[in-house]
This record gives C-alpha cells, structure tokens and sequence, in this order.
C-alpha cells in the first residue's frame, strides 16, 4: 500500500461514488482530455466483486455492473452510452473508433473483441479492464487524439502498445507528443512466472531479459532458478520505447499488493476464490463548451 504519492498523481473521491487516481501528464484542461485508474471503492457489488466491479465477464449480478459502470461514468461526466468498452482477449488488436458507440459497446455479449481502442472524437470515454494486466492510457494533447490498451503478458508481448500507438499516428498524432502512462496492475515482487513463460516472451521479445529476476523463494538446481519475478510494467514501458513514445509514466500502485483499492486475479487464486472483480481505466476528451 502506498500512502504518500508523487506530486503529478492524484486521488479522486468522486460524488457519484468511485475512488480514482489520474496523473498530471494526461490532464489538459486547454484539450479538455481527462482520465481516471478506478480502484475498486465506490459501487454497488458485494461479497467477492465489492463494490466497483466493471467487468460483465464476471459472475457478478449484471445490474450491479451496469450501476457501477454508470458511477463510473458519472464521475467523468460521461454520458454512459458514450463509453467504449471491448471483449478483451489478450490480443494485440487495436480498433479505431470514429464514430459515436452505440449499445454494441455496452452489453455483456455484444462488445467487439479486442485489447485496444483510439479514437480523436469528442466525449467517447475508452475503457479497459484488468484485475492485473495493465491498463494503458495514451495521448496526444495537441492533436487531440488517445488511446488505450489492455496490456497483460500475452497482449504486451504480441504488441498491443505498439498497435495502439501506430493507429494514434494514423488519426494524426505525433509520436514526438504522445504520451502514455502505465496504469495500475501487478508488480514484479508479486509476479511468480514459470521458466516456460520466461522462455515464451524472450523468444519473441530477447531484449526483455532485464524484466526477469530469479525468484528469491523459489527452488534453484544444477540448471538454475525454478521460477523468476516479472516485471510487467518494465515490459510495457520497453514496448512504448520500442514504439518510439518518448513520455512514458507508471502508477506506483500493485494490484496484488494492495487488496483495499484494487482486484487481483492472482491474489484471488491463492485464496482459493472463485472469481474476482474487475478494475476499468477510462480516457477521454471533453469537447470545450
């Protein structure tokens, strides 16, 4: 748990209900881009998923994650059926939306499926979820162009950062301005992985060997370390260099770590739970009145 935060990281205690952190570095009043990392606190679930579960794909009562999506937007001052949401499948397919979403963005089963979005309009709110991938929030303030992505291991290593940061260029940004912060998630200390996973990413990105560290507890024999600790967000911001983005940030926060403010996959597994909620991460543009 972290008390005390960097000068540019703020905390949120919305009206409408949720708890949210932003960052200085994608806040522009002038371009009317705002953000928010939303921790778990604020909505209406019990029980496994309380109380700010974002995620239809959990076992949750649907309605309760339609009133908590609906807090969610409230707090932005977002219209609720402006807000783009996807099917995330570990993927590193990025879509464009450029025109304003409809009830397909919305619903348990007729979201698209994908793990990233961009958009350059007005008032469309871009939303990822995660309970310990990382959610990934773009932009570019003088263009007027964001983005987001959900980047696990699986997504990170397809290229999912450098997707959305090429559709950004494609809808007019520069990539001399974009801006990208690595938003809540698991950190390396809380992050066991299997020499077989090690093996996996490295084949496909070998200069992410400085994201691996022998895992201090674990069993080591003639051959070496049974299990490493990874480093989730140094991969992702090795993607974003690799991309050509410049401004990279990273939130403090461990999702595993902290279970007051955040869900975790991987910390319900080890308490033989069946199911955990999931946190949304949501970046849009307010059109100037």
């Amino acid at each position: 748990m972290i008390d005390n935060f960097p000068s540019d990281i703020k905390r949120h205690e919305s009206p409408a209900g949720p708890v949210f952190f932003s960052h200085d570095a994608l806040t522009s009043e002038a371009s009317g881009i705002k953000h928010g990392f939303f921790t778990r606190q604020g909505g209406v679930s019990d029980g496994l998923y309380s109380s700010l579960n974002c995620g239809f794909g959990s076992a949750d009562i649907q309605a309760n994650v339609a009133e908590n999506r609906a807090r969610v937007c409230r707090a932005l001052n977002l219209p609720i059926d402006r807000l783009a949401g996807l099917y995330q499948t570990h993927s590193p397919d990025c879509l464009v939306i450029d025109s304003y979403p409809g009830s397909h963005f919305q619903g348990a089963d007729s979201r698209p499926h994908a793990d990233g979005l961009v958009t350059r309009l007005d008032n469309v709110g871009l939303a990822i979820l995660g309970a310990d991938c990382l959610p990934v929030l773009f932009a570019d303030l003088t263009a007027g162009v964001i983005g987001a992505c959900h980047a696990g291991w699986r997504g990170a290593t397809g290229g999912v950062i450098e997707n959305t940061v090429d559709a950004m260029c494609k809808l007019g940004a520069s990539l001399s301005d974009i801006t990208m912060v690595i938003g809540p998630g698991i950190h390396q200390k809380s992050y066991q992985v299997s020499t077989d996973m090690v093996t996996d990413i490295l084949n496909n990105k070998p200069d992410a060997a400085a994201c691996f560290m022998p895992d201090p507890s674990a069993e080591v024999s003639a051959e070496g370390a049974s299990h490493y600790l990874f480093d989730l967000p140094l991969f992702a911001q090795m993607a974003g260099r690799r991309a050509g983005v410049n401004h990279i940030h990273r939130m403090p926060h461990d999702s595993y770590a902290d279970a007051n403010l955040f869900y975790s996959h991987r910390r319900a597994t080890h308490q033989n739970e069946p199911d955990s909620g999931r946190l949304i991460s949501v970046i849009m543009k307010q059109k100037n009145r």
